[in-house]
């Protein structure tokens, strides 16, 4: 190996953790939606106002709570089955590429060719399996539930607050509405005594399962084949127990020397621990490496001198960064809940605040000139359900299209090799192929339209064997065959041509092939 020439590392891109963050960002977008239809009911007119009868009010209110949980669980259950989907899809497949790619790296450094492990997708879908169950009974039971408490609370302290005399009631129902806004919809309380909103726990188990199975994707094609040495890629921030780590060779093993090259043991670095190196919120890429065959990739200029505990610092740093995004994004959602209401004088409100937290973003940045402004991460939401949809249909229709590619070829195969049956006559209309006909023939029916209706074949006597019929002629339940109704009836006569019986089944496969110009896009 000491004469190979060496082979440099491909790192992969970050793909399967944005579009992980994508699907969270839609279970997001949910809690805000829900609350935007609990403001709706709360602002529909009755017969009663809160003002001048206030009980009534309230108790008009409270009968609209059964209208108000089914357009939330309509809501729900349509966001979290494109959510559920979406999910699938990028654990399943980017988690796939992610494997496929980091082998594909190591069979080029050492040889060899690519053979397909069945085990890693049975990995990645129970990984999908597990995560769509710890989220399914908070999302579809728990999140109902948490919404109608809400409704509920805001009613109940806008009718005190009125019949108290506090405040009018349309500020009675905007503090109080702006109150719960802020607290949002509670999934459940931890063993450690937290409550967790709904969508930020949906966040935290997508968070964790995408970075699971990255991790699982990158070191499984090296533990096939017997690698234990990574390397640990270099950015500006790192965590304590990250930062000695950073451009360095590592193990999952013992520490050691080999081919020349120092390799540090992830174990002495907190490995396998929440806050050691790969833990919680770590996010860390480790690339199988093959010490003597591959070499380090070169460092960017601000990388390059850049010490351990400076990259300590620029983490301190970069999470404050973080607060503020989330900050002016909150301030966002609260503009929004304003306008809502259509309260002006908390529209302008929060309108300032917008303005005052993006002011103290850019001087924060100015301060700090190596950070990235990310404008995406300041957004009060950028449609996430909408543009999945979108994706959902644009790999259904490439789906279509690949298999229509697949039925053109399959007819172009069977065309070339003489297996598309011959037809000897044609018939038109209302008048079908007769019971006897020339001996080994096959007749073809056709609509006025030109449309093939179906083929008859006569045996060697003459006598009609069988009719393929290529529609369920507007009949499905009595034709509940192949993809289109199209189906077959078996004819059996004596030898004095008298009629015995007829049947109905399925297209053979060797049926299909012969009829394909007719059913290659079925």
């Amino acid at each position: 190996m000491a004469d190979v020439k060496k082979k440099p590392i491909k790192l992969n891109d970050e793909q399967l953790m944005l579009d992980a963050s994508h699907v969270a960002d839609i279970y997001h977008q949910l809690t805000l939606d829900l609350f935007d239809q609990v403001i709706d009911r709360l602002k529909e007119r009755g017969s009663a106002s809160l003002e001048e009868n206030p009980y009534l009010w309230q108790l008009e209110k409270m009968n609209e709570m059964g209208l108000l949980n089914e357009d939330n669980v309509s809501l729900i259950s349509e966001r979290s089955g494109i959510a559920e989907e979406q999910l699938r899809y990028v654990i399943q497949n980017e988690g796939y590429k992610v494997y496929k790619d980091t082998k594909e790296q190591l069979l080029e450094s050492m040889g060899g060719g690519f053979t397909h492990n069945s085990l890693i997708q049975t990995n990645l879908a129970a990984y999908v399996n597990q995560t769509m169950g710890d989220i399914d009974n908070l999302i579809n039971t728990t999140l109902p539930m948490s919404v109608r408490k809400v409704y509920q609370s805001i009613v109940q302290e806008s009718v005190a607050k009125v019949v108290t005399g506090l405040t009018t009631s349309d500020k009675a129902i905007s503090e109080t509405v702006m109150k719960w806004a802020g607290k949002g919809f509670y999934g459940f309380t931890d063993s450690q005594g937290k409550h967790w909103k709904a969508d930020t726990y949906a966040r935290q188990v997508i968070k964790s399962t995408a970075w699971r199975v990255y991790r699982e994707a990158r070191t499984a094609p090296a533990e096939e084949m017997g690698i234990d040495t990574f390397y640990y890629h270099k950015k500006a921030t790192a965590r304590e127990m990250c930062a000695p780590l950073q451009h360095q060779i590592v193990t999952t093993g013992v520490a050691r020397t080999e081919a020349g090259e120092r390799i540090l043991a992830l174990a002495d670095y907190g490995y396998g621990h929440p806050a050691g190196c790969q833990g919680i919120n770590c996010t860390h890429e480790m690339t199988p490496y093959i010490p003597g065959v591959n070499y380090k990739p070169d460092l960017p200029d601000y990388l390059k001198d850049l010490t351990p505990e400076e990259a300590i610092e620029n983490a301190n740093v970069q999470a404050k960064q973080r607060a503020l995004e989330r900050s002016i994004r909150k301030s966002k959602e609260f503009l929004h809940v304003a306008e809502k209401l259509g309260d002006s004088e908390l529209i302008d409100k929060y309108k300032s605040k917008v303005r005052m937290k993006q002011g103290a973003m850019r001087s924060y940045l100015r301060k700090h000139p190596y950070l990235h402004r990310d404008y995406a991460r300041e957004k009060y939401y950028d449609d996430p359900f909408t543009q999945a949809k979108k994706e959902i249909k644009l790999r259904e229709e490439q789906k279509k299209a690949r298999e229509l590619a697949t039925k053109r070829a399959e007819l172009e195969k069977a065309v070339k090799s003489g297996k598309i049956v011959s037809v000897s006559g044609v018939t038109v209309g209302h008048t079908p192929p007769r019971k006897t006909g020339e001996p080994n023939s096959v007749v073809q029916h056709n609509a006025t339209n030109g449309d093939v209706l179906g083929r008859t074949y006569y045996d060697d006597r003459g006598y009609k064997a069988k009719d393929i019929h290529f529609t369920n002629h507007k009949q499905p339940d009595k034709h509940p065959y192949g993809k289109k109704g199209e189906h077959v009836h078996d004819y059996v006569f004596d030898d004095d041509g008298k009629f015995v019986s007829r049947t109905t089944r399925e297209l053979t496969n060797n049926e299909r092939e012969e009829n394909l110009d007719i059913l290659w896009r079925y």
